[in-house]
């Protein structure tokens, strides 16, 4: 009789786990609960936090507040949290059946909903998450419907439980190894993180239902290889489903028995993502040498299958960039995460995030003060072992935010993937960055402002990629007029710092640096393009910022956009007013100077320069080039536009239809959205959500011939990409702005 019934548990689970083929035995003879608890624990500043963590209690996702954090916890941490002096209280006892309970409603609505961004991503059946089994079958979808750009799924290795870890690759070509960058996807190495997959299946559908009508999509797809690995830790995944079928499940780790009882219990499993051999077992604070600790690192280096499944992949590939897949924080993370600190391609990867994080809000996490360190991390080894491979260029996107935590609700699925679409291709594009000549990315000059007693100024430079290359970088100095002054090579002072003393020009002026490397015209960054920017119509308005600066001064120089031609105005009567007292009042010229901010002072946010052109002979649009001179005489360029009124007295009219980008953006909570028709018709401004639902009709009425803008205040909705669309007759056109709260 007992023998009869361990047959029928057996076979009981064996059929309850997907994807477990009957022959396995590898399973546990029982099945445990794992729970997890959310806990508030008190402290009298962040130091705290680091004390607890030299306990040996494991503490890394933190949301904080004034004198206490939150965070989860399973029953071994909160028995060590108890030892411990600190006072804390139990705020969520189970958090996946808290979870179960919140979703329940919206788990029913999911299954009649259809997405309709994509024809082929859809809901999986495990909370709106695909479950394993799923994922193996969207696998054979893709390939059923696109095999010319996506290979069958190919085992790569097998974890500790036999499951299959699958591969795929996008391309053009995808059956055929080309000479092309390659770059490499993952997912799931932590088994309770389903929102990272969800991305990287969404990013792989993008791309395959976008090729051939989306230009990007398709030069991406026609010179790149992409790799995709959907699930690293099928083990601890499925196990999550066998625990909580509709989500929620909160194991983290592969499914060793450490124990060797047959049970899986807390005193199991390895974290895969502590188990690489770059700083393995650095410290006890990245990872624990300790069983029961879900940052258990295990006996040695790779001694996990799954690690070395992984390795071994990236060892049979030239991949320039790796992109890993975690939940929750709403960051970017790149090495080190086992000290901290800056690699020597800091800049390169700080410019690839700040292009990558521009719409989706994250953060870069290297200057996250609540970071937590973790070493034998996977993103260390990716980049950091450079013996037996070169160096790749590794991130790590931790998905969704505080109240998504590590499984979001399903309405959150599809924003969550949408948000990381656009990282996802600007990392796409990375082996372009990391592969080009090198080019200044910082730079620093001192002083800016200078005083008849100061005869010398400096210049530090900072270069991407000097590895590749011998650098000669030449400092440039040049008038206000463009007029060469004086030139000076830099010296060499470390592996990318580049430094040069120059005299200061005896004539009093304004001036401008350019650096030039090699006689090649490398863009500098001194400028502030990502800080000040202006309007394209109505009055040019700074951006909101408050910073101090040494000194700033503008030119504009003039010419007149009439329809299809451009006419050369030799003597244009423009008057530029604003409102800050420093700015002095200027004549009118083809180039006119603006003034200067006195040295140390401030510029106050939203500072606003009315424009107004008279005396024109010639009705239409005034384009003015703007360059901004600043902090150390550097400059940045762009370019306003402005209506010229006529003989008449009367604004000139538009010409087409244009629905222009809200401003600001992103926003919280409200922002203005500005169009322009050439006719009069009835007209509409609708606002939807990510899903397509209409939140709001700002304009629904007819509009005569003019320029026009309306206010929209978010003020009730959550953060978000919300879409607002512009319907007047025939005319269609549909733009995004992005909620941060």
């Amino acid at each position: 009789m007992k023998n009869l019934v361990l047959i029928m548990l057996s076979l009981f689970f064996s059929l309850f786990l997907k994807n477990i083929p009957a022959f396995q035995q590898e399973w546990p003879d029982q099945v445990q609960y794992y729970k997890v608890s959310y806990v508030k624990i008190f402290i009298n500043d962040r130091c705290d936090i680091n004390k607890l963590r030299e306990q040996g209690i494991v503490i890394e996702q933190v949301k904080m507040f004034e004198n206490y954090f939150e965070t989860y916890m399973d029953s071994v941490q909160i028995e060590k949290l108890k030892l411990s002096r600190y006072q804390f209280e139990i705020l969520i006892d189970d958090v996946t059946k808290d979870y179960l309970e919140r979703t329940k409603k919206s788990r029913e609505k999911i299954k009649l909903k259809k997405i309709k961004k994509l024809a082929e991503f859809e809901y999986g059946s495990m909370g709106g998450f695909y479950t394993f089994s799923e994922v193996v079958a969207q696998l054979d979808d893709m390939r059923t419907e696109y095999p010319n750009l996506i290979t069958e799924k190919d085992s790569i290795g097998s974890s500790i439980e036999g499951r299959t870890i699958w591969a795929v690759k996008i391309s053009d070509n995808p059956d055929m190894n080309e000479n092309e960058p390659q770059v490499f996807y993952n997912s799931l190495i932590h088994a309770r993180e389903p929102a990272g997959m969800m991305s990287v299946i969404y990013f792989m559908y993008y791309l395959l239902e976008n090729y051939g009508t989306d230009p990007e999509v398709t030069y991406l797809v026609d010179n790149r290889e992409f790799y995709f690995v959907p699930v690293i830790n099928p083990d601890g995944y499925v196990y999550n489903e066998a625990i909580s079928p509709d989500g929620g499940g909160m194991w983290r780790k592969n499914l060793r028995d450490n124990d060797t009882n047959n049970i899986i219990n807390s005193y199991d499993g390895v974290d895969l993502a502590r188990n690489f051999s770059y700083m393995w077992g650095y410290d006890n604070i990245g990872s624990s040498p300790n069983p029961v600790d879900w940052n258990y690192r295990g006996t040695e280096p790779f001694s996990e299958s799954e690690c070395q499944v992984l390795r071994d992949f990236i060892l049979s590939k030239n991949f320039k960039i790796v992109h890993n897949f975690h939940s929750y924080w709403n960051v970017i993370f790149t090495p080190w995460g086992y000290n901290m600190l800056q690699t020597p391609d800091s800049a390169i990867y700080n410019s690839i995030i700040t292009l990558a994080t521009q719409f989706s809000g994250y953060k870069n996490g290297n200057y996250i003060s609540d970071a937590y360190p973790c070493n034998g991390y996977p993103c260390d080894w990716i980049y950091g072992e450079q013996t037996i491979k070169p160096k790749i260029f590794s991130f790590l996107t931790e998905v969704g935010n505080d109240n998504d935590g590590f499984w979001p609700i399903p309405e959150r699925i599809l924003p969550l993937a949408e948000e990381n679409c656009y990282s996802n291709k600007i990392l796409a594009w990375g082996p372009g960055v990391i592969d080009q000549p090198p080019y200044i990315s910082e730079a620093e000059v001192y002083p800016s402002y200078c005083s008849p007693s100061v005869d010398s100024f400096h210049i530090n430079a900072t270069e991407l990629n000097p590895e590749n290359y011998n650098s000669v970088v030449t400092a440039y100095l040049y008038d206000i007029n463009d007029n060469l002054m004086d030139e000076f090579e830099m010296s060499e002072i470390s592996t990318n710092a580049f430094y040069a003393t120059c005299p200061v020009p005896q004539e009093e002026n304004f001036y401008y640096l350019l650096l030039k490397d090699e006689g090649v015209e490398i863009p500098s960054n001194f400028y502030y393009k990502q800080n000040l920017k202006f309007t394209t119509s109505g009055p040019v308005v700074l951006d909101s910022i408050t910073y101090t600066i040494q000194s700033i001064y503008y030119r504009i120089k003039t010419f007149l956009k009439n329809l299809s031609n451009t006419v050369t105005i030799p003597n244009a009567a423009v008057i530029l007013k604003c409102d800050d007292p420093w700015l002095q009042s200027i004549s009118p010229t083809t180039q006119l100077n603006l003034g200067s901010i006195a040295p140390g002072a401030t510029v106050s946010n939203n500072t606003t320069f009315m424009v107004r052109a008279i005396d024109s002979l010639f009705p239409g649009y005034f384009n003015f080039k703007v360059e901004v001179l600043s902090d150390g005489w550097t400059y940045w360029t762009d370019s306003m536009q402005v209506i010229v009124t006529g003989i008449d007295g009367e604004e000139t009219l538009p010409t087409e239809f244009t629905l222009d980008q809200n401003y600001p953006n992103p926003f919280n909570p409200s922002t203005t959205i500005s169009w322009q028709s050439p006719v009069g018709s009835h007209q509409t401004i609708k606002v939807f959500d990510i899903l397509g639902n209409e939140i709001a009709t700002l304009v629904d009425e007819y509009k005569p011939a003019g320029r026009y803008e309306v206010e929209f205040n978010a003020e009730r909705l959550v953060s978000g990409i919300y879409f607002y669309q512009l319907k007047a007759g025939e005319f269609l056109q549909t733009r995004k702005m992005l909620l941060i709260k």
